[in-house]
């Protein structure tokens, strides 16, 4: 704010009863003399005043003694207003909430007619005192708000809550509760609420809704910050690590939705710590975007014995990519439950995960989602966990102390089961940072360093787990004494000023204290709080022996957007630069430690080259410039949150995870090569410059195509001249600006490049639809089609069989066709028509003959001979047929002599199946002698004719 507004009080009010603790003011927007004051105190009442010409005054004043002047500030006490004599465009009435406890929070709710508020008990949490309701939702110019308090509406919440918020639109209120819960509640129902939001650590201080995005902002105790989606109750970003430190009294929260002269949201966040002021600016909604997971990806690391990317986002997802292709190999979920993550890390070896949360644990996985173990940081307190180093035989745990909690292998291998929590063991060195260690970083043989959020870096040796160096020339702690040093000198200097000058003229005030030209990059860091941690440290394992040299063989960057170059030998600072201005930054290096990559808050990547930085000894003077740049570009929409490396067919990759919820990949030179998740899968193919250079040839000529055309363009218009016939003829002329326009010149071109319509047209003179008129050959299978050569013949129905060799003619013969005649009525025939009709019949080319043409010509091609069987029908028919007929002459004879027995022993009973044949045995017999009956009466079986059986049945057929 550029301006400074003084406010004179104009009224106090006295005798209050208790102490007020919360205060709200309404005024009807449709009348401004109607408003109220409400307070809630530490008796748990809840007090209010309404007043009815506040346009004009709130309180009467009374007139001022003659020749006095009246005081600005008018006294009025509660009696008096309670009295309603003294003050007669006040009313006041009390309620009782919250019985003996303080009221944390009270507001009027013009939609609902009635006052909210809130206490941090267990019974009466939240209390609604209900007025009389109007009939419209905002009342009217002449009526008045009822001023009687009809109902209370009480909620009970475990623990009580400190602040809440309603929504109007949506018709929910938002309870912040002292047991890390936020509850949405409807403010007719006191059972139970509409939906519980979970997530906090600590206990939640500050709700507000943001109305025109259907979201809620929550503030908890522990300095984080959560935005929550209202419909579908889930939280879609965490803000944590950026709020300033220390213990607040008071924290207040402010969300401004509204408009600027340009019709943009201002969507700003203001926050209240004691006596600083807070404020976040949200940025602009990028909609159609590629992403690799659902929730704000916390890191992403490359795996060089599987050649695959791990992502994790925080909900616990976590992700397998394949890096040549970009897809989706296995996929992880709920990994630390309810809770967020906020690492990932990899044992030396690549087969093992390590994952921290918000709840305090570690755990380890393996590539196939099997969880091992859990290592318990905190005791079973929520903590966050920063930074999980693997070391040779125990692993390092840092983030939420000042301390370096350890856990040694010995206890993993200790736990038999196949899962089990593991307790941290003692670090030796005990604590040697005075505030919260950030990071941490490891090179072989024993040499380990962690940095804090005040700057400082330490040296540890992890065979003795003992403190060797402190690095602390960039440190909160350093920068306070310097200043404090500064200070006195200052000061000194000025009272030898003062006693040189005359004692009457006032002593000068004492310069800044403030370094002009400090080695921290200028006073901006000093007052940025946020500008000494220390975010990333990286060893250069390349650069081992230069360290005895005097060259750096340790980087590190943080808030503060500088890059810093140690020496660990000497414990000395050897360069900084700035690489990216006035913002939080983390880095990474590939393995030869020629590239340097960092990014920052707002999604943009910076690659170094640091082959030949800082390789040799300097002079005590910290170098200042910084190393050559190779490119710079922007990799995301939104925060990055971890940077790692790798090398894949000759080309140095940047894998980067941002809290826009992408992973993506790109190479050293700032070409994209892909997103995790999207649909098109890519191959990573050896960098060619020819290529790029190539690109660039041809981007520039386009370019100068491009200006020429346009200069042209001008040099045509600059020597426009009118039209003679405008002159001339100025009744009949009429000039067309629509072809004079871009519009109609685009117009114009789109419709000449466009494709010319085909109008129908005639049938051609195809053979195949015309053969019968030329009589040449149709098209197809049989047509005579010439070739290269080949003399080609052709005949027609007047020269068949002249010089035709027969195939032709008799294929000619078989697709000849005849002209139909009229049709004639039928009549009926005699005998006369029908024996001229046969006399004078027309010879009709016959048919072909389904047998092969060599028989036809052994045959003097006649089909009156007889033909042979054997030469028409193949052998296995002719064999086929013959035993057929054998065997039908077989059971012939069978059914024959079984249908006589049957005949002869039933007594001349009737048989279907041979009853004919029975009959003309029948009549044979009596034809026959006696003795020829017996012959031919010979039954198989051994039976004679003369039998007692037989003769009886040869009677009864006599």
């Amino acid at each position: 704010m550029s301006t400074k507004l003084d406010f004179n009080c104009q009224y106090k009010i006295q005798g209050l009863p208790y102490t007020p603790l919360s205060l709200d003011y309404w005024s009807n927007p449709n009348n401004p003399n109607e408003a109220l004051l409400v307070w809630g105190d530490v008796g748990g009442f809840v007090n209010v005043i309404f007043f009815n010409s506040a346009n004009i005054a709130l309180f009467e004043r009374p007139p001022a003694p003659a020749g006095e002047k009246q005081e600005p500030c008018l006294s009025v006490q509660l009696q008096d207003v309670i009295a309603e004599h003294t003050y007669k465009n006040a009313k006041y009435t009390v309620h009782e909430a919250h019985k003996k406890e303080w009221v944390r929070q009270v507001t009027y709710s013009q939609y609902l007619e009635c006052f909210i508020s809130c206490a941090t008990t267990n019974v009466n949490s939240m209390v609604i005192g209900w007025m009389e309701k109007h009939t419209s939702v905002t009342p009217s110019k002449n009526q008045q708000i009822s001023k009687e308090i009809l109902r209370k509406s009480e909620f009970h919440i475990s623990q009580g809550i400190n602040a809440f918020d309603y929504n109007q639109t949506l018709n929910l209120i938002a309870t912040a509760g002292v047991n890390h819960h936020v509850c949405l509640w409807n403010p007719y129902v006191v059972s139970k609420p509409n939906g519980v939001l979970r997530g906090h650590m600590a206990s939640v201080i500050q709700v507000h809704f943001m109305k025109s995005r259907a979201q809620l902002i929550s503030f908890s105790k522990d300095k984080v910050l959560r935005i929550w989606d209202v419909q579908l109750q889930v939280c879609i970003q965490r803000l944590a690590g950026m709020f300033p430190k220390g213990p607040e009294v008071y924290s207040c929260l402010y969300f401004d939705e509204q408009r600027e002269r340009s019709g943009l949201e201002k969507n700003r966040l203001l926050i209240t710590f004691n006596y600083q002021l807070t404020m976040m600016e949200m940025k602009a909604e990028i909609r159609d975007r590629i992403m690799s997971h659902d929730k704000p990806v916390i890191a992403a690391i490359y795996n060089s014995t599987y050649n695959q990317v791990v992502s994790v986002c925080q909900s616990g997802i976590l992700i397998i990519w394949m890096i040549d292709t970009g897809q989706k190999v296995k996929q992880f979920t709920s990994a630390h439950g309810n809770a967020e993550v906020t690492c990932l890390s990899q044992d030396p070896t690549g087969t093992k995960l390590f994952t921290g949360s918000t709840d305090g644990t570690v755990k380890i996985w393996d590539f196939n989602g099997h969880n091992s173990h859990a290592l318990e940081c905190a005791g079973g307190q929520p903590a966050d966990v920063g930074q999980v180093l693997n070391l040779k035989r125990s692993v390092v745990v840092v983030g939420w102390a000042r301390y370096v909690t350890i856990f040694r292998d010995s206890a993993l291998r200790d736990t038999g089961a196949l899962f089990s929590q593991v307790q941290p063991s003692e670090w030796k060195g005990g604590q040697e940072h005075p505030e919260d260690i950030l990071c941490c970083a490891f090179t072989a043989p024993n040499t380990m360093v962690t940095g804090s959020y005040d700057g400082e870096i330490v040296v540890w040796n992890t065979n003795s787990e003992q403190a060797s160096r402190h690095l602390s020339q960039r440190s909160r702690r350093k920068m306070l004494k310097s200043r404090a040093k500064s200070n006195v000198s200052s000061m000194n200097r000025d009272v030898a000023r003062t006693s040189e000058t005359d004692a009457e003229s006032r002593p000068r005030s004492r310069p800044n204290s403030r370094p002009k030209s400090t080695s921290n990059g200028g006073t901006k860091e000093e007052q940025n709080e946020f500008g000494f941690a220390v975010s990333r440290l990286i060893f250069l394992e390349s650069r081992k022996t230069n360290s005895g040299g005097g060259g750096a063989n340790l980087m590190s960057c943080g808030g503060s957007g500088i890059v810093r170059f140690w020496n660990t030998s000497t414990s000395s600072l050897v360069a900084e630069f700035t690489a990216h201005a006035n913002a939080s930054i983390i880095m990474t290096t590939d393995k030869l430690n020629q590239w340097l990559v960092t990014g920052d808050a707002d999604g943009h990547i910076k690659v170094w080259e640091i082959t030949e930085y800082c390789m040799h000894s300097q002079t005590d003077v910290i170098l200042k410039s910084s190393p050559p740049m190779k490119c710079q570009f922007q990799a995301h929409n939104d925060m990055i949150n971890s940077i790692d490396m790798c090398e894949r067919n000759e080309r140095s990759l940047i894998i980067t995870a941002s809290s826009d919820c992408s992973v993506a990949v790109h190479d050293v030179r700032g070409n994209k090569i892909g997103i995790f998740g999207q649909e098109e899968h890519w191959k990573i193919e050896t960098y060619d410059p020819a290529e790029e250079l190539e690109d660039e040839e041809g981007n520039s000529e386009e370019e100068a195509e491009e200006e020429g055309e346009e200069e042209l363009e001008l040099e045509v218009e600059s020597v426009w001249e009118p039209d003679e016939r405008a002159i001339t003829e100025p009744d009949t002329h009429r000039f067309n600006t629509w072809d004079n326009t871009c519009l109609g010149k685009n117009y114009q071109e789109t419709r000449v490049r466009k494709r010319e319509r085909k109008q129908p047209g005639t049938i051609p003179n195809l053979p195949y639809l015309t053969w019968e008129k030329t009589g040449q050959a149709p098209a197809g299978p049989y047509s005579l089609q010439p070739s290269s050569g080949i003399n080609v013949v052709y005949w027609t129905h007047q020269n068949i069989g002249v010089g035709m060799p027969f195939d032709v003619q008799y294929m000619y013969r078989a697709l000849e066709t005849q002209i139909l005649l009229d049709f004639d009525p039928p009549s009926k025939p005699d005998v006369v028509t029908i024996t001229q009709t046969a006399n004078n019949a027309i010879n009709i080319p016959k048919l072909p003959a389904l047998v092969d043409r060599r028989i036809i010509f052994k045959r003097s091609l006649s089909l009156k001979q007889p033909v042979p069987e054997k030469e028409i029908f193949p052998k296995y028919i002719l064999d086929f047929e013959a035993k057929m007929k054998s065997y039908h002459k077989m059971q012939l004879n069978q059914q024959l002599g079984g249908g006589l027995k049957g005949k002869l022993g039933a007594g001349g009973a009737g048989r279907t199946s041979l009853q004919n044949i029975g009959l003309q045995l029948g009549q044979h017999a009596l034809k026959s002698p006696p003795k020829a009956l017996n012959k031919s009466l010979k039954v198989p079986g051994g039976r004679k004719p003369g039998s007692r059986r037989t003769s009886v049945s040869i009677s009864e057929m006599s």
